[in-house]
């Protein structure tokens, strides 16, 4: 008897269908996201390091309240005052295409990203050397102190990464991904899915389920469609007024779990007008952050108060830009934009990119400000912020959403606001001097009262600033089958997928 009839008559015996015991071997989860890569090390978005790290390891992993646990790596030591860390390794596992996983391969990781300047290469900028001092143990030599390097490496951007693959694939291991995680690469639809299987060989607990596929579903009806009837376990990004047809289905929770992820309009500060900080501040007083809250998240979101959410260390209130139509009016003038002018909106063609950007639209006409709306599906969305002003310096309002993922006020700002190579995702394109320096020095100090201080520094100078159009904090909800167990949001948005079953 083949297998495939085995496994019919088994589910016969159990009393299930050939239909429901395929739906027990196969986790699908709908996501708002297309992809844009599987190499971890160059993902601009947080999904794309979820979907990539159920085939990768970190060294270190975080838990639910953003606290380091060991994973590849068992545990570290700090020497030199925080400017040598020794890493020391789990001993016997490979990644899935053979290769030994040890020092010299972590060791290849971190360089290779360095020397490739991959996207995510700035978490490692502070590092001088490295030095394997055995086949499970290495030694990673820094420039200046550092009081982030463990949370760094424990970001989702750096799962380890087969050194043959690496070589073997080139820049095209964005599409042959090999790592050392539950699951290993089937086939990616561009656009449409990805497809995985378990690793037979998993290093930790035998994997339970034998498919996981990610699914790209922009609109909210249709995934919550596909989870009610069962073609997906788990439905990201679940509309509050859809809560309750999920709530009232006794075989789905809905789940609000809180985060640290800052929704914000990045303005483009090399824009003419937009460089003007008057013109940024009237934006901000124009929008009633409130209203906005009521009507995107229906309530459930937090506004910011500063440049980063309250639950990142040194947060600091900042005075708010309150609701004020007639202030916004003064500045617009004073700027000598009395008479308004044209902007662009850039959103993402999901139902909540989609209700913030009408929003926004509609408040900003009150102030003569005429905007247009140009949405992209995600991946098109953050690779098109990535060159705004490759064709001229377009006044754009760039829909931009950001979770420090390494659990660091230093990665809740960096990546954002520094004007040299580390800013990644300044999608602002602001440039001040004295918060590129203070940027640096908040790496570096090992005093949490002048840690404090420096990021009070930013965090006041950036809001004063206005380089963005601050709104609000996420409640991520989310919702999935009762019957799936193992899939978690962490407080930073992603996907924590570790022992996923059906209970």
């Amino acid at each position: 008897m083949n297998t495939t009839k085995k496994t019919l008559v088994l589910a016969v015996a159990l009393g299930l269908s050939a239909n429901a015991f395929a739906a027990q071997d196969k986790v699908v989860v709908a996501s708002t996201a297309t992809v844009q890569t599987l190499n971890p090390h160059n993902a601009g978005v947080t999904m794309d390091m979820s979907i990539a790290n159920a085939i990768y390891d970190g060294l270190f992993k975080f838990d639910e309240n953003m606290q380091v646990q060991p994973n590849l790596a068992t545990g570290y030591e700090v020497k030199d005052n925080g400017k040598t860390y020794v890493i020391n390794l789990r001993e016997g596992i490979k990644f899935t295409d053979g290769t030994a996983f040890n020092a010299e391969a972590v060791k290849f990781n971190f360089q290779d990203e360095i020397d490739k300047k991959q996207r995510r290469a700035s978490l490692l900028s502070n590092v001088e050397s490295f030095k394997v001092l055995s086949e499970y143990s290495l030694q990673v030599n820094l420039k200046s102190p550092s009081n982030t390097f463990i949370n760094n490496i424990t970001h989702p951007s750096q799962g380890i990464i087969s050194p043959a693959a690496i070589e073997k694939y080139g820049e095209d291991i964005k599409s042959h991904p090999v790592g050392t995680g539950r699951f290993v690469l089937n086939k990616w639809i561009r656009g449409s899915k990805i497809v995985m299987d378990a690793n037979p060989n998993y290093w930790g607990e035998p994997v339970k389920v034998q498919h996981l596929e990610f699914r790209a579903v922009p609109e909210a009806g249709s995934r919550l469609a596909m989870l009610k009837s069962g073609q997906a376990q788990v439905m990201l990004q679940l509309p509050t007024t859809m809560k309750p047809a999920v709530s009232g289905d006794k075989k789905l929770d809905a789940i609000a779990s809180p985060s640290i992820i800052a929704r914000y309009y990045a303005i483009n500060t090399q824009n003419p007008i937009l460089a003007n900080a008057d013109v940024r501040r009237a934006l901000n007083y124009a929008i009633n952050k409130n209203a906005f809250k009521k009507v995107v998240f229906s309530g459930q979101a937090d506004l910011m108060e500063s440049v980063i959410p309250n639950k990142i260390e040194t947060f600091e209130a900042q005075t708010p830009y309150g609701y004020d139509v007639a202030k916004a009016k003064e500045l617009l003038a004073k700027a000598g934009y009395a008479d308004g002018f044209e902007a662009v909106i850039w959103a993402k063609n999901t139902t909540t990119s989609m209700r913030a950007a009408e929003f926004i639209q509609q408040q900003l006409s009150a102030i003569k400000v005429k905007t247009t709306i140009v949405p992209r599906d995600v991946a098109s969305h953050y690779s098109a912020g990535d060159g705004i002003n490759n064709d001229g310096t377009p006044p754009v309002l760039f829909d931009s959403g950001w979770s420090s993922s390494s659990g660091t006020v230093d990665w809740a700002t960096r990546p954002l606001f520094s004007s040299k190579q580390d800013g990644t995702s300044n999608y602002s394109y602001y440039q001040n001097a004295k918060v590129d320096q203070w940027l640096v020095d908040g790496q570096k100090t090992l005093d949490p009262v002048e840690k404090a201080n420096i990021y009070h520094n930013v965090q006041s100078t950036i809001w004063n600033d206005a380089a963005g159009l601050w709104t609000t904090v996420d409640t991520q909800l989310w919702a999935k089958s009762k019957k799936v167990k193992g899939i978690t949001m962490l407080p930073d948005g992603s996907l924590a997928i570790t022992d996923v079953h059906y209970e």
